[in-house]
């Protein structure tokens, strides 16, 4: 890889981490959330600038290719995403329940104290 691309890589890194990083400041993205995103980030960075770290990679854990590490690599990841967000959004669908059913006691709350004043008023 020639140094002019090395060097177009980091700078879009760059920009892709400050992006992510003034999503965070805006409140658009959480923190918990984007941990992941930089830290990848920072991994492509580590590994554009040191030389033929791939390659070292690749013999140390035993592939026969680059490529088939990156896919494995990039599969285990999606696999972990995946279920991370998974186990979010069943947290976030216990809850969901948990509101319905404290809302509906609260309705439940209201209707019976409006019955009770409604009662009152005829009386009075």
């Amino acid at each position: 890889m020639t140094l002019n691309l090395k060097l177009a890589l980091i700078l879009m890194v760059l920009i892709y981490i400050c992006l992510i990083l003034k999503k965070i400041k805006n409140k658009k993205l959480q923190l918990s959330f984007s941990t992941f995103w930089i830290v990848s980030g920072i991994l492509l960075i580590i590994s554009l600038a040191i030389p033929n770290l791939i390659e070292i990679l690749t013999k140390t854990l035993g592939f026969e290719l680059p490529v088939n590490m990156l896919f494995c690599i990039t599969i285990f990841v999606a696999f972990y995403l995946i279920f991370n967000l998974t186990v979010r959004l069943s947290n976030e669908a216990q809850k969901n329940t948990i509101l319905v059913q404290e809302i509906s006691l609260l309705k439940d709350r209201v209707k019976k104290i409006e019955e009770r004043e409604s009662k009152e008023d005829k009386q009075n």
